[in-house]
């Protein structure tokens, strides 16, 4: 390709798909009916965890506005220290902002963003704001506990759910094979036991037609 002329990338990049080749291990799923069961779980369940997600989106989007208004003028210097605020989490812009709540979610050092935002803003023209030893356990709380154990917590319930029904169906198709299975070898018994009474039957017994009364 003339050296990645034509490309806006090196072509040599496209060997990185041979990792793909790593999928032919989920050719064993055909023999592993628990694996394969949890994976049709999981199919199943995409459309309420979708809507979860939305859900997710919606609150990180509401706290990481809140976040911009109440904590963007936080600075962390020499003299002031920072314990968990730096030039990869801050409340300064929005983007920012949402990245640093979902380290927050993950419970990477949560507690330190939070003792950064309890003291007063550095802010020159609106000076200082005393009630963020009110507002910033309030804002941090709240989101902890939603975000960690109580969203989370419905998407494994949901999961759990679907996994239950997944047993289930599994459990009556099991049970409905084992039926027919029997089904079918009794009715092949009966058929084998009335073939051998036929065959048994060396001496059949006519008729005696001089008994039979005549009907006209």
């Amino acid at each position: 390709m003339n050296n990645g002329h034509i490309l806006p990338i090196n072509p040599t990049l496209i060997r990185v798909m041979r990792v793909l080749r790593i999928a032919r291990v989920l050719k064993l799923l055909k023999m592993a009916k628990g694996i394969r069961a949890l994976l049709n779980t999981v199919m199943e369940a995409l459309p309420q965890v979708g809507n979860l997600s939305l859900l997710f989106l919606l609150l990180f989007f509401i706290f990481a506005a809140l976040g911009v208004e109440l904590f963007g003028r936080l600075e962390c210097s020499d003299e002031r220290p920072c314990a968990g605020l730096d030039k990869h989490a801050h409340f300064k812009v929005f983007g920012m902002s949402f990245l640093t709540l979902f380290r927050i979610a993950t419970g990477d050092n949560w507690n330190g963003i939070m003792k950064d935002a309890l003291r007063a803003d550095d802010s020159i023209h609106d000076g200082k704001n005393g009630f963020m030893s009110i507002i910033a356990p309030i804002y941090f709380v709240a989101f902890v506990l939603m975000a960690q154990f109580v969203l989370v917590n419905v998407v494994v319930a949901v999961l759990m759910k679907k996994l239950d029904e997944s047993n289930q169906m599994m459990t009556d198709d099991a049970e409905t094979d084992e039926d027919t299975e029997r089904h079918l070898t009794a009715s092949a018994s009966a058929q084998d036991y009335s073939k051998k009474s036929f065959l048994n039957n060396k001496y059949p017994v006519f008729a005696d037609y001089n008994y039979i009364p005549y009907f006209p």
